[in-house]
């Protein structure tokens, strides 16, 4: 048969106490358990920065790209140099030769 007064006394005394240790039990729950939990807030923090920080990059290459656009179409030697470089377009009276790595 097991001897409870040996296992109780082998706890220690602020454990015993009924709201410490519901306290005890509502902080692990809080933790590990609930929706809610510290470890999802955490975890959805540092995917926050994360997009925060695609966020921000991708601004950059919006604001790259739309000076280019805008210089594309203000300015015609720009534009004559991109549709050389990206499309393989010449002049009637000019020979291409296309080198590949």
């Amino acid at each position: 048969m097991i001897n409870w007064t040996k296992i109780k006394s082998k706890i220690p005394r602020f454990l015993r106490n009924k709201y410490v240790l519901t306290l005890l039990l509502f902080g692990v729950w809080i933790t590990i358990f609930d929706n809610n939990s510290i470890i999802s807030w955490v975890q959805n923090r540092m995917r926050l920065a994360k997009i925060e920080t695609e966020q921000q990059n991708y601004r950059q290459l919006l604001n790259a790209t739309s000076t280019a656009i805008e210089d594309l179409t203000n300015n015609n030697d720009s534009l004559e140099k991109f549709a050389r470089e990206n499309f393989g377009f010449h002049k009637d009276d000019e020979e291409v030769f296309i080198v590949e790595d």
